[in-house]
């Protein structure tokens, strides 16, 4: 099988400062991918490189990617003077655009707000109108740049869930970039580690979905994590 991501020999400079340095990465079709490293290390640089939205920036290296792609940023870039339904179906043009948003609004549990103002949502909502936006494009790859590290801890756990339910529906290729090891390890089946614009780590999670944090085998995976992170484990 070819893969749905393949990369290799990428780097990326700014400034004269080498951001990715020699990236070579094969991610399969409907992988769940999650990349997690200290800030600065290259992970969000890597993402914009996948999704083509670094043209002209210092590099080489080659990208293959999907042209059907969706992104998630950390802000869901709603627009404030569209209505919710209508941001779900911005720039689409297919005949049953609107009965398809109004499905992925009911799936992301936004039935009945397709005609809300997103200044009158929470950021838990306004982050699920964004992955309807996504969703309701069926791409064939998401991506999704720390797409909940804005929100509270139990808005972020709901979203997870959330995010897992759709992803298994749909079964899109996924690239998530995250700082944090548990929602890494709760989502993904591989872990990219990230370090001075290399990947260090590349550790594939065999653990059961749904997963917990109670799970056996959890903690031994998250101080593995920490470990290759070059954070102590009971820091």
């Amino acid at each position: 099988m070819s893969p749905a991501v393949r990369i290799e020999a990428l780097t990326r400079a700014f400034a004269g400062r080498v951001v990715l340095d020699g990236i070579d990465l094969a991610i399969q079709p409907g992988e769940f991918v999650a990349l997690i490293g200290r800030s600065g290390c290259g992970k969000s640089t890597l993402l914009r490189a996948i999704a083509g939205l670094d043209d002209g920036v210092a590099g080489g290296g080659t990208v293959e990617a999907p042209r059907s792609k969706a992104i998630l940023f950390q802000d869901s870039r709603l627009l404030p003077w569209e209505r919710v339904l209508s941001n779900v179906t911005l720039g689409l043009a297919a005949a049953d655009a609107e009965p398809r948003a109004r499905r992925v609004l009911a799936a992301v549990g936004l039935e009945g707000r397709e005609d809300a103002w997103p200044g009158t949502l929470s950021g838990g909502e306004q982050q699920r109108v964004a992955l309807a936006r996504a969703l309701v494009r069926e791409p064939a790859l998401l991506l999704a740049d720390e797409p909940f590290g804005a929100l509270d801890a139990l808005t972020r756990l709901r979203m997870h869930a959330l995010l897992a339910a759709l992803v298994a529906r749909h079964r899109p290729t996924v690239l998530l970039v995250t700082h944090d090891v548990d929602e890494a390890l709760t989502l993904a089946d591989r872990i990219l580690v990230m370090d001075q614009g290399r990947i260090t780590r590349d550790l594939p999670i065999a653990l059961p979905p749904p997963r917990r944090r109670s799970d056996a085998g959890f903690d031994a995976l998250r101080g593995l994590l920490l470990n290759a992170l070059g954070v102590p484990e009971h820091a």
